[in-house]
This record gives structure tokens, sequence and C-alpha cells, in this order.
């Protein structure tokens, strides 16, 4: 019978599953596997705080250390959660110079870290395993790792902050206000007290860097990428979307265009018939494109302690089992990363006055705006909406016509991509 032990890194809500998980795998991994496992350390914050798993009380400890350092233990599973990024990193190599495998949760350290960790993961001979950082239940990190063989990756999109496709389905189908689905979100467990990284799109900016270094090989700094927050639409850019045969989703786009990335990141209208459009509350789908495959599309439970956990648990068997990659992919950093060029909707309110329509479109063509379609809906108050479709436009020039706007007395109330194959 062989003996394996892990030692984790935090004991919160995804590390205390990830041990009820082990704990209650044990007897399945000895009939299939002949693998004993262990529960070896545990680092904690605060070994009195009560928690979801009936573990001893002497394998707690408040020193990462003696996690990390134990030369017993072959597989350090990271929990520590968004807390402390640059402590986590510091963690996870310590792990990996000790010459133990790394199964990590933490999509913020392996996005600003990912180059460094994997390769000191191959300069060690460990492997590193990451499902847990991207898509919740869904298991893209082995489908990244061990299809599309002999074909390129060329483009991953979707949903991949199940918080925000949360907050989003609440508005299109129950009529809440982002603030009232935001609450619904937090009493569900899908969001934190503080939701700013999920509802300010940096969630989702983290994963689009984890996903292009598995699935494209290459890197790219965060800091490089403007995001729309997915905070900015309104009710009545759900309804309108709807009547024009468009939903609106909490999307990610990437596109590996040679030595340039292409991306969009923040709120999109996706088209009805669109299986993106069609995936609801707190469930993730990343779709990937590649040469000659085309699309596939993957679905499945992106928020939660239950489908993290089982990700993780899942990447330990696979470790243990022989089921692993020792050679980390090569990544290297995109030379150019841009935002990708799309067909806007852009919805203005502005004062019923004769004139005003043409000193609004005039703007517009100051920008090099084409506009295909106009719309204006229904008086509020004193004031219109007018919604005007138009051809591709970076929509980074929303600081610009928000400018132009105000001297005209125009308010830009939302300009939000159209994204589509």
């Amino acid at each position: 019978m062989e003996k394996v032990k892990i030692g984790l890194l935090g004991l919160g809500v995804v590390g205390s599953e990830l041990v009820n998980i082990a704990l209650n795998s044990k007897d399945s991994l000895k009939k299939n596997y002949g693998i004993e496992l262990e529960i070896g350390k545990i680092f904690v914050r605060d070994p009195s705080k009560k928690r979801g798993v009936n573990i001893d009380a002497a394998a707690l400890t408040t020193d990462p250390d003696e996690v990390v350092n134990d030369p017993d233990t072959d597989i350090i599973c990271e929990c520590v959660g968004g807390a402390g990024t640059e402590l986590t990193y510091e963690y996870v190599m310590k792990a990996i110079r000790n010459k133990k495998s790394v199964v990590m949760s933490s999509k913020k350290a392996l996005a600003f870290y990912g180059p460094e960790i994997l390769c000191a993961a191959n300069q060690n001979g460990v492997v590193l395993k990451y499902d847990a950082t991207v898509g919740g239940g869904i298991p893209i990190a082995k489908i990244l790792e061990n299809c599309h063989n002999g074909e390129q990756v060329v483009r991953i999109s979707g949903i991949v902050n199940a918080t925000s496709n949360f907050i989003y389905t609440k508005m299109f189908k129950d009529n809440n206000t982002f603030d009232e689905a935001l609450k619904k979100a937090q009493q569900n467990g899908y969001a934190e007290n503080d939701p700013s990284e999920d509802i300010r799109s940096f969630d989702a900016l983290y994963k689009a860097v984890i996903l292009s270094m598995f699935g494209f090989g290459k890197h790219f700094d965060h800091s490089r990428v403007r995001t729309t927050p997915y905070s900015k639409i309104d009710l009545s850019d759900m309804k309108f979307a709807n009547e024009l045969g468009y939903t609106i989703k909490p999307v990610i786009n990437i596109e590996d265009h040679g030595d340039k990335l292409l991306y969009n990141i923040g709120p999109c209208l996706i088209k009805n018939d669109d299986i993106i459009a069609n995936t609801f509350s707190n469930f993730n789908i990343i779709s990937i494109t590649s040469s000659h495959s085309g699309k596939m599309s993957f679905y499945g439970q992106g928020a939660g302690d239950r489908p993290t956990a089982s990700a993780m648990f899942d990447d330990v068997v696979n470790i243990i089992t022989g089921k692993r990659i020792y050679k980390q992919p090569a990544v290297s950093e995109w030379k150019e990363v841009c935002e990708r060029k799309n067909n806007q909707y852009i919805r203005v309110r502005a004062h019923d006055t004769i004139g005003k329509l043409n000193k609004i479109t005039n703007i517009l063509s100051e920008k090099s705006i084409n506009i295909e379609k106009i719309l204006q809906k229904d008086k509020i108050g004193d004031r219109y909406d007018i919604i005007f479709f138009t051809s591709s436009v970076e929509n980074n020039i929303v600081d610009d016509l928000q400018e132009r706007f105000k001297e005209i007395e125009v308010e830009l109330i939302s300009m939000i991509p159209f994204v589509e194959d």
C-alpha cells in the first residue's frame, strides 16, 4: 500500500470541503489504486476558529513553513484564497523548491506569477495543477492539457465569473436591479462581502491570463489590459438588448493572432440563440476554438466551495495515480495586447430639443464611428434614450465620448460591444 500525504495552505470553505472529500474518498483510493491517503499539516491563521470539517487540532499550524517544509508531505494544496497574493506565491515557490507537487486555487497568484511558477516546477521536476483557478467544476485544465494535439487553439471565450452571471440572470429573468441581484448573490454564497474583484471584472481578467498561458502558451501582464466593469449596465440595457435579439452577458474573449492577443473583457451582447446567451445562474461556460476541430463548449458550475474543492481533489488524484504532466508548457510573453474592435451598442440620454440628434451624430462622425442603426426609445421625464448600433470601433474611446457628450448636455449611459463568431 503506497502512502501519500497531502498538506494544506488554508482551511476556509474550500479547504474544509477538500478535506471532507479526501476523508470520504480514502476507502475508494485504497480499493481502486492501492493508495493510502493521509492529511498532513494544515496552515491556518486562527486555530480556534470553528470549521466545517472534523480535523485533529494537532494537524493545524499557524506557520506555513511547517507545511511546505514537512519532509513526509508529497503534495501541497494551496487553498489560501484571495488574501495575500505575494505570500501565496512565496508559499507555492517554497513548496516547489522542496520538491513537492502543488495544486493551486489562487487564480490571482497564478495570473501574476505564472511564468515563474511554471519555470520552477520544471526545474524541480514536480507537477503543478491549476484546475480550481478557472471554471469551477469545468475541468478546463485537463482539456487544454490533453486535447488539441496536432492543432492550435486560436480562441477562448465564454463566461468565467459565476457571480456576475448570477447577477445578470436575476436582472434578465426577475427584473432585479444590479444591486438587488448582487445582494442575492451574497446571500447564496456566490459573492464575497467585498465583491469588487468580481463585478469590476478583475476576477475574469485573471482567469483570462491563465487561459492564455495554458491555451496559447503565452502570458500577458494584467495591467496592460483595459476591462469594463460588469456593473456598467442596467435593466434598460437588458430589456433593449432582448428586444433586438441579444442578451447581455459577462464575457471574456481572447484570440491568438500570432504575436498579437486580441481581447474583450466586460459586458457583451450575444445573440439570443448562442449557447453563451443561454448559460444562466452560477454556471460558467468556456468555448475553445481550435484550428481543426472548430468550436467546443464546456459547461458547469462556476461558484461555490464544492465545485472548487472537487476540482482540487481530482488534481490530487491525477498526480498520485500517475496521470500527470511533469514538463509544464513553455510560456512566452505576448508582443502586442490589444482590445478587439467590435460593433457597438451605444445608449445616450438627451433632452428633447431641436438639433440634439444632429449634434450627437456629428460627434460620432468626428470619432470615425459609422452609425448602422438608430432607435429612439420612450421619454423619461423631459429626456429620452437613443440607441445607436455602430460598425467596428474600439471600446476604449468611451472616455472621449463622455467628455464630448457633456459639452452638448448628453449623457452616455452605456457602450457595449457585440461579440460574435
